[in-house]
């Protein structure tokens, strides 16, 4: 490279910098701002999408989403993943079309073999298979291995160690069937 690119690459970098702060510097001014949103929602999406093996059109990750293994996660379209949402994608997550995952749920395609003598030399990979028109509450946790059928429900805290047929609602720890929606409007 010679010292005339370099000497340019050099003031590029310095002028992103100084934008950068400008922008941290006066962003509780303009954090209100539409355009101050925009920004941020854009940025957050096209990181995502750069990581993930695949992201669906109109889907949202919202703020503080931890995402391990994102080569292995794939999130179909029109999905809302909402704040602090943590998803060990190294077996496997694949998330249909208009899911919803509250807050705080936790999501493993990965754990431990339980007879072992010493835990963490074990990996056991399951993938976890979420289908369309899932509505997982706040703070489930799903473990690895299960599937959620099309439109069930997962109730707030539930901890799913099984699979859930389409259309069931499904509460508690561990989880278990309480209902059938009964023709589910669209």
């Amino acid at each position: 490279m010679s010292k005339r690119h370099f000497t340019r690459l050099l003031a590029v970098k310095k002028l992103a910098f100084n934008l950068l702060v400008f922008l941290f510097r006066f962003q509780n001014r303009i954090v209100s701002s539409r355009l101050w949103i925009g920004i941020r929602i854009n940025f957050r999406r096209a990181y995502w999408k750069s990581r993930l093996a695949q992201m669906g059109y109109r889907t949202g990750i919202f703020p503080s989403v931890v995402i391990h293994n994102p080569a292995l996660v794939s999130i179909g379209e029109e999905c809302s993943i909402a704040e602090f949402v943590h998803i060990w994608g190294g077996g496997g997550v694949e998330i249909g079309d208009r899911v919803l995952v509250a807050s705080h749920v936790s999501i493993t395609s990965m754990s431990h073999e339980p007879e072992a003598k010493i835990f963490a030399l074990t990996a056991v990979r399951k993938p976890v298979v979420i289908e369309d028109n899932v509505w997982i509450g706040t703070g489930a946790v799903i473990l690895s291995g299960v599937r959620l059928g099309t439109g069930c429900i997962v109730g707030a805290g539930a901890v799913v160690t099984n699979d859930v047929p389409a259309n069931w609602i499904v509460v508690g720890v561990p989880a278990r069937r309480v209902r059938l929606r009964e023709n589910p409007s669209d």
